[in-house]
């Protein structure tokens, strides 16, 4: 389990969200969820309805230096 901190862009909420297990392609500009992004409001969303908040942000940080240790 691993969640981090978005802000919605259709409804404008924060919220904390279970995406699972996060993987790193090396090809791709994005990390990978195994679960979806899911507001509480909205439902299932894109990473391009997101936001990653700066606690977001520092949650997927954790994950990738503890990967690459």
């Amino acid at each position: 389990m691993t969640e981090l901190n978005f802000d919605c862009k259709k409804c404008k909420i924060n919220f904390d969200c279970d995406v699972g297990k996060i993987s790193f392609p090396p090809n791709e500009e994005r990390p990978r969820f195994e679960k979806d992004i899911e507001c509480p409001l909205c439902g299932v969303l894109s990473m391009d309805e997101v936001w990653l908040t700066e606690l977001g942000q520092t949650q997927l940080t954790r994950v990738y230096m503890s990967r690459i240790r």
